[in-house]
């Protein structure tokens, strides 16, 4: 039996009785009750499904002051991933707090008291929904850098604790939760000597095994741990700022006196802005960049020290490091000074003897082959006393065709002529080993101009007084140069470099394979057969004027004597004959026999 009156609906329509003054009949209560009932039904459906509505991507977007921010999570990797998954942490108290601050995000917009500068938090735990393995699964690799998880989030790093976004950015260059690389220099470099404490290189970079190649510069990396060398003496420069904060930067944020007096307490502004609140180190730090210097910044770095007495332009030797300088000649800085080498990298006290000290206090040290061989091993020997001796023997050849030449200049000598001194002295003066194929192009325009000077004057031109190699072979000498001058045996015959590069004018890939071609412990590319095509045969072979003329350019020149007076070779292919006609190689015997004669000199 129900008593009037008692339940829910009498209720609700006593409370609309009394709003309507108890006018109403029965059924007019009946169907105020009833639409009063529907309005708060669908004032509830209406608010789940802006609940529902607000947790999506697309409403996020649609404000429009969230756009840059949309469209960078739609294009990241987290870009199938809603909103809300990352942005409210897992717990029903987060996502009321969420849901909750999203309806006055909605409110604010409406009513035009919203802020252009929205600002978010991602909790470890949102991300850890997910990512829980990477505290598991140790050291990884990342664009090259061996990283860990865990010891970052686990432990203290420089007195802070680290979240996921101190390192994950939510908004970095268009795109979301990248990898905010700025974080990383700033948290190993600010304050720590390159390659000491947590700028170890090492702790971010394995040694590679194998031949690395900057700049043009091969290097194989595997004599790093083997001679025990430092990094820091062919990557300088790497790294740029200091990171400081000024203290300027926090009045972007606060204004109060109180807050402002805590500018000196670290540890207190470290754990309020990065271990309670997600605030980018960059929003109150300087950038510290970390990575392979621009040239400018290679140039200034590279000196170091050296740059009290040998900068600011005014040094030959830098000059020539850097490839710069010269008159006519393109610049071409050195590969060593592109890949990060510095000054102190060769003139390393313990590297060398003894520093001499000259009047004015100022310590000189010398360079020497044992540098070269600190870092490259002991092949680099010879090599560096082949750099050093064949610039010098260029250098002091062309020093006495100038000088056989400055006399006939007078006093006012031809621009050419001095452009030629001007390369010259950039040469002796900045010591051509620090840039010998920069030091052998500048010799060759200097050669140049001075014989243009020469021609100007009506004097003869002057040969060059080295070998000239042939121009594909210019890469060869990047490190081989003066190999003209190296003689030695071959499959056991006595074999020159300087006769096949200069008078043959052959390429160096003619007998020998690219490095990135050969075998272990392959040079060249044939046996003694490959010497054939232009050297006598074993066996009896018709050979071409054209392929003795490789190696006996010269005999058509010369005259001999015979038993009828001159011999002349020139003479003979004038008359249609061929180096085949008389020489035939017969078991491999070069000289014709007397037979050869007789074809056409009856007596």
């Amino acid at each position: 039996m129900r008593i009037p009156g008692l339940g829910p609906e009498g209720r609700l329509a006593r409370a609309v009785g009394r709003l309507t003054g108890g006018h109403l009949t029965p059924r007019g209560a009946r169907i105020a009750t009833f639409g009063a009932a529907l309005v708060i039904a669908l004032g509830i459906v209406a608010m789940l499904v802006m609940v529902q509505a607000s947790s999506t991507p697309q409403f996020c977007g649609t404000c429009h002051i969230m756009k840059p921010y949309y469209d960078s999570w739609k294009a990241s990797s987290h870009g199938n991933i809603a909103c809300v998954e990352c942005h409210i942490s897992p717990g029903i108290t987060a996502e009321v707090r969420k849901k909750y601050e999203a309806l006055s995000m909605v409110a604010k917009y409406l009513t035009h008291t919203y802020s252009e500068n929205p600002w978010a938090e991602v909790e470890d735990a949102a991300c850890l929904k997910c990512h829980e393995r990477r505290l598991l699964e140790g050291r990884e690799e990342f664009h090259g850098v061996a990283f860990d998880h865990r010891p970052h989030l686990v432990e203290s790093r420089r007195g802070m604790n680290l979240r996921c976004t101190s390192c994950h950015s939510q908004m970095v260059q268009g795109t979301h939760i990248a990898v905010t690389t700025s974080t990383c220099a700033l948290c190993h470099f600010k304050g720590q000597p390159l390659n000491e404490g947590l700028s170890t290189c090492t702790g971010c970079h394995e040694t590679p095994e194998h031949v690395v190649t900057q700049s043009g510069a091969p290097f194989d990396h595997s004599q790093v741990a083997k001679l025990d060398m430092d990094c820091r003496g062919c990557h300088g420069g790497v790294v740029q700022g200091a990171g400081e904060v000024p203290k300027e930067r926090c009045l972007s944020c606060h204004n109060q006196p109180a807050r402002l007096a805590e500018f000196e307490k670290t540890d207190l502004l470290h754990r309020a802005h990065v271990t309670d609140h997600k605030v980018d180190c960059v929003n109150c730090h300087g950038l510290i960049e970390h990575g392979q210097p621009p040239p400018a910044v290679a140039e200034k770095n590279a000196a170091g020290a050296c740059a009290s007495c040998h900068g600011s332009g005014h040094s030959p030797q830098e000059d020539l490091y850097a490839g710069r300088g010269g008159r006519g000649v393109k610049d071409a800085p050195s590969a060593m000074f592109l890949a990060g080498v510095t000054c102190a990298g060769c003139h390393n006290p313990a590297l060398s003897a003894e520093p001499v000290t000259t009047g004015l206090g100022v310590h000189t040290v010398r360079a020497n082959e044992v540098a070269c061989m600190s870092c490259h091993g002991p092949s680099y020997e010879g090599l560096y006393r082949t750099w050093k001796s064949s610039v010098e023997a260029r250098a002091g050849a062309l020093r006495g065709q100038l000088d056989a030449t400055v006399g006939a200049m007078g006093v006012e000598p031809p621009a050419a002529f001095q452009d030629a001194l001007h390369n010259w002295r950039l040469v002796d003066r900045g010591r051509g080993v620090h840039n010998v194929s920069y030091a052998y192009a500048l010799l060759d325009a200097a050669h140049d101009q001075m014989n243009a000077a020469r021609r100007a004057k009506g004097l003869s031109p002057l040969p060059r007084p080295w070998t000239v190699i042939a121009p594909n072979s210019a890469a060869c000498l990047s490190c081989h140069l003066g190999v003209e001058k190296q003689a030695g045996t071959f499959e056991g015959a006595a074999f020159a470099h300087g006769p096949h590069l200069g008078a043959a004018k052959l390429e160096c890939a003619a007998c020998h394979r690219p490095h990135a071609e050969r075998a272990p412990g392959e040079v060249v590319k044939f046996g003694r057969g490959g010497c054939v095509p232009c050297h006598h045969p074993r066996e009896a072979a018709a050979v071409e004027a054209a392929a003795c003329a490789k190696c006996h350019a010269g005999a058509l020149e010369r005259t001999l004597p015979s038993p009828r007076g001159e011999f002349s070779h020139a003479a003979h292919l004038e008359l249609g004959a061929d180096c085949a006609t008389c020489h035939t190689l017969q078991g491999g015997n070069p000289r014709p026999p007397k037979s050869a004669c007789t074809q056409c000199h009856a007596d």
